[in-house]
């Protein structure tokens, strides 16, 4: 589950973060820049079919354990969301593909060529961003609180549900979390490809980029938690002391994984500082998902 969030955190953003490279390879007419941006986007998609696949084995695993509410609420989105999410998958690969293709057919584009070929890579992101948070976190909602069962939900309700502040924390979260494991992915990536002088300014604004959204986890953090269900909620503040246990140390990981991006940020841009923040971000997402996981049990 975790290793399926992280890959959809870099699959949606990456292709943002895909523009900015691309921007300043075309101020400068910087070739490495160019390749790193299409090295960004190439490793986007790739996270975006892992996490696919890590998606389906996951409810796979829903399904054998026979908890049917998920697939229950997923069924009332059927016609009206799921249905056509296939096709919004398809478009994220559509313009990713499209971005990759172009750029390598013509790696010296006009002026005019890099700014189409960023848009379909803005279109994939935003579009990645904009479904799939709040309609997955409905439907965890509803199959968590008795709606899984009923009629067809259509788009009027489903903006309704949307706009829950449950919902909205939690689309907002994966917003911030997505951010911060493409800020450094892209510095990881930056450090294998470019000369240590190009190398330095992607490295701290990614870890920049990462430390912002990490410090706005925060207060987005608490107003999620708050917008549990209230069993939800005492398990995590002290009810379970396994998920309590987790939670706490999740936090205490956050804190120092913002003591570590300011290191990076500021200080030490080295592939070593890069990978310690990896692997604490990752670290987080996993306790996280854990503590959240075993507070429903």
């Amino acid at each position: 589950m975790a290793t399926h969030l992280a890959g959809m955190n870099f699959a949606a953003a990456g292709p943002l973060a895909a523009i900015w490279i691309d921007a300043r390879g075309g101020k400068a007419g910087n070739q490495p820049l160019f390749s790193l941006a299409k090295s960004v986007t190439w490793w986007s998609l790739a996270a975006f079919v892992l996490a696919m696949l890590l998606g389906a084995i996951n409810g796979l695993v829903i399904w054998a354990s026979g908890e049917r509410q998920f697939f229950s609420a997923l069924a009332r989105f059927w016609d009206t969301k799921v249905f056509f999410g296939w096709w919004e998958l398809a478009f994220y690969i559509a313009c990713v593909g499209g971005y990759l293709f172009w750029r390598s057919l013509r790696p010296t584009a006009t002026k005019w060529e890099r700014y189409l070929s960023r848009f379909l890579l803005l279109l994939a992101g935003t579009n990645l961003l904009y479904h799939f948070p709040p309609l997955f976190a409905v439907i965890q909602m509803l199959a968590r609180e008795n709606g899984a069962e009923g009629p067809t939900i259509d788009s009027s309700q489903f903006r309704s549900l949307m706009a829950t502040p449950h919902v909205i924390w939690l689309s907002v979260h994966f917003l911030l979390a997505s951010i911060a494991v493409t800020g450094l992915m892209t510095a990881r990536l930056a450090l294998q490809q470019l000369e240590e002088a190009e190398a330095e300014l992607v490295v701290s604004r990614g870890a920049m980029a990462a430390l912002i959204a990490t410090l706005a986890q925060v207060p987005i953090g608490a107003a999620f938690t708050l917008s549990l269900p209230i069993v939800e909620l005492r398990n995590l503040m002290g009810s379970d002391m396994i998920a309590t246990t987790l939670f706490a140390v999740a936090l205490i990981s956050a804190f120092w994984l913002m003591h570590v991006l300011a290191i990076t940020t500021f200080f030490q841009r080295t592939a070593r500082q890069v990978n310690q923040a990896l692997a604490t971000v990752f670290g987080v997402i996993v306790l996280m998902t854990a503590a959240m996981l075993v507070s429903r049990l």
